[in-house]
């Protein structure tokens, strides 16, 4: 967790958004924003679906934080849990306390106030946060390689004019991947597929998660999204769309970028006609070496001895699932997600996966649990009984003229400052209204078909675009509402598709 206090030069969005993006290019691509308490100081939250040790993950953060010119230390940017040098410790506060809140990353306005839920119903939208939030094993390792990398170049930079290493490089070192990033394309794809650019195809998949981010970034987004479409991304489950599939790739970007340009195209905003006009440039450019003859569909395939070793694995997972929760169901009391994942010795993050095993017992449990506890289990933190409140004090038979005319002030200006209130949040529902209802008519445009009267290419195209406008869904309704036809979708373009088949020699 990274703390950053209410009077610290990181307290802004400027800073917020470089934290983001180097954490990002470290491979920490998820990330949870809270305020911490009433003194509007942020908790910048880094879930892992596995365990990780805590004072591994506090040197490798330190570290990538300070060799990018961050200053690590109280008051600024502070990086937890801190193991300390003498001591069992530094301390923090914990989350779901009094004052605590839920940021939206992107406008920083607070999404949920914590006084405003129960502490059941917070609980449940914390730890849901915790699963889908999640980074995997993977970006710990691409961490502290990512570190390694930034000390390397960073001794490299430090060395005399003409004292520079004296290896020979076996190939031209322009036609090596870079460090992290030739890392996570290996990793996605089991290998480095024919043509890649590298750091185009990580630029896109940057995109396509976070869309733009500051200005003058639409020309940059266009390319490398194309570039992120032909080749696919198997981590995302994003099928590709190579050659024969420019018009679908075309079509995808454009409708992304309308969605998640975040305001920072003003062309977009506007509506112009030759803002998005260079995708098709794009889509359906092609090196000289392909423009005579007829395309060949690239496809990313997978070995069949992954998709069985997975398969098996899923069985696996799913069956020690059930065991555990039948064993925790003989105990008739309720049972937490903590308890069933020790029983199963499964990661949350595979616990929540196949939640359809557990959900309603862990449900039905829990509610009978809380119908039995007394109102007082539930009472709001800093709250007092009416027999522990003060005694009353009498009050003056007579009021003087005086205090009677501050009081009426006192009451004007009171109510005043509730009107402007209530007008404010009047105004802002009306806005998030529109914008809801916005939402609502494109995606409702967007799921018009059904998918199996769809071709492939509009299939995959629609894969890319409907989880952008998932991920910004106005309501939790919206989002389940629209989830079953992206699901559906998935269904489609597998069976049309098949199991992979292995690449020729």
């Amino acid at each position: 967790m990274l703390d950053i206090d209410a009077n610290s030069k990181y307290h802004n969005k400027k800073h917020l958004d470089k934290l983001l993006k180097v954490l990002a290019r470290a491979g920490l691509t998820k990330s949870s924003l809270f305020r911490s308490s009433h003194s509007e100081g942020w908790h910048l939250y880094l879930f892992f679906d596995e365990p990780i040790s805590s004072a591994e993950l506090h040197h490798q953060l330190v570290a990538m934080l300070k060799l990018n010119d961050f200053v690590v230390s109280k008051g600024q940017l502070e990086v937890f849990p801190n193991p300390g040098k003498n001591s069992q410790g530094m301390g923090l506060r914990l989350p779901l306390q009094h004052g605590f809140a839920w940021l939206d990353k992107r406008t920083l306005d607070v999404d949920y106030y914590r006084e405003e839920m129960s502490p059941t119903k917070a609980l449940t939208y914390f730890l849901d946060l915790l699963d889908s939030d999640a980074n995997p094993y993977k970006a710990f390792r691409q961490l502290k390689a990512h570190v390694l990398d930034l000390e390397s170049k960073r001794e490299k930079a430090k060395l005399p004019p003409g004292q520079g290493s004296n290896v020979v490089p076996l190939r031209s070192p322009a036609s090596l991947p870079d460090n992290d990033d030739g890392h996570l394309v290996t990793t996605v794809f089991g290998h480095l597929p024919p043509g890649i650019n590298v750091e185009n195809w990580c630029r896109g998949r940057q995109f396509s998660i976070e869309g733009l981010t500051g200005p003058s970034q639409r020309a940059e987004a266009i390319f490398c999204l194309n570039h992120y479409l032909f080749y696919g991304d198997p981590s995302r489950n994003l099928p590709a769309m190579g050659y024969g599939f420019e018009e679908e790739r075309d079509w995808a970007v454009k409708e992304f970028l309308e969605a998640r340009h975040n305001g920072h195209s003003s062309d977009i905003s506007r509506g112009r006609a030759d803002a998005l006009e260079q995708s098709a440039r794009a889509a359906h450019w092609r090196p000289p070496s392909k423009r005579d003859t007829e395309p060949r569909t690239y496809t990313a395939t997978r070995p069949i001895s992954w998709i069985r070793a997975n398969e098996n694995k899923k069985r696996d997972a799913r069956q020690k699932i059930q065991h555990a929760l039948d064993s925790l169901k003989k105990l008739g009391r309720s049972f937490t997600t903590v308890e069933l994942e020790e029983h199963s010795d499964v990661s949350r993050r595979t616990l929540y996966k196949h939640e359809d095993i557990w959900r309603q017992d862990y449900e039905d449990l829990a509610a009978g649990f809380f119908a039995s506890c007394i109102h007082e289990y539930n009472a709001v933190v800093e709250a007092a009984s009416s027999e522990s409140l003060p005694p009353s004090t009498v009050s003056q038979k007579i009021t003087p003229p005086g205090l009677l005319a501050a009081r009426r002030i006192v009451s004007e200006i009171s109510m005043r400052a509730k009107r402007d209130i209530r007008k404010s949040f009047r105004q802002k529902e009306s806005v998030q209204d529109d914008s809801a209802k916005t939402w609502q008519a494109k995606v409702a445009v967007l799921t018009t078909a059904s998918p199996p009267t769809l071709s492939t290419g509009e299939i995959k195209a629609l894969l890319f675009v409907l989880p952008g406008y998932l991920s910004v869904a106005p309501y939790e309704e919206d989002a389940t509402a629209l989830l079953p036809y992206v699901q559906h979708l998935r269904r489609e373009l597998a069976m049309r598709t098949g199991p992979p088949r292995p690449c020729p020699e």
